[in-house]
């Protein structure tokens, strides 16, 4: 049976080096990441990560968005993920975002270190060049929130078998948030705040 092509007319509502985010047409609660006409890399790679997650049961998304597979659009093909919303309803805002606003590192760190622990106890692996704008901050509650991953999800390298070794991951994952991290304290914003 041939899938049907799903029509996308509305204006994107996020944009990445590769990709393009528009709100899923039949569901507001996902999203389409759809490719560029260049590469996909980074679709077929999130697609690789996820086909493992869905072999283990009761796995728990907290940190990333749940996937539900690819689609042909009239953009073109695309993968389906949940669109990370806020308690009241609003499209949650990235990291970045609250650091450019003038919300100073301190008040995430606790997040920080939640999501790290996460990726570890996970074994997600994540690009090498994850930043700020690749993490979503969702409100929870008026009292709760954490930090949720929504690009860069699975590992860049070609030669994956040394990925089968959990302590071999966690030493990649521990190795890619230093660096992260690093990155993540040069940012102009960041450093404004930690002068005063």
């Amino acid at each position: 049976m041939v899938q049907p092509v799903l029509q996308i007319t509305s204006q994107p509502i996020g944009k990445g080096r590769e990709r393009t985010c528009y709100l899923h047409p039949g569901d507001p609660s996902k999203i389409i990441k759809i490719s560029g006409e260049i590469t996909n890399v980074q679709s077929k790679r999130e697609i690789g990560f996820y086909r493992k997650l869905q072999k283990i049961s009761h796995y728990e998304y907290t940190h990333i968005p749940r996937f539900y597979g690819s689609i042909k659009t009239s953009l073109g093909e695309g993968i389906v993920v949940d669109l990370i919303r806020d308690y009241e309803g609003s499209i949650s805002k990235s990291l970045r975002w609250y650091l450019v606003q003038g919300t100073p590192i301190s008040e995430f760190e606790s997040y920080l270190s939640q999501l790290k622990q996460y990726l570890l106890e996970n074994l997600v692996i994540f690009n090498h060049d994850m930043g700020a704008g690749n993490l979503l901050y969702q409100k929870l509650s008026k009292d709760s929130a954490r930090l949720v991953m929504i690009d860069g999800i699975g590992d860049v390298i070609f030669i994956q078998w040394l990925n089968y070794f959990p302590s071999q991951v966690r030493s990649k994952i521990n190795r890619r948030w230093d660096r992260f991290i690093k990155r993540l304290y040069s940012y102009p914003e960041v450093i404004r705040h930690l002068d005063n």
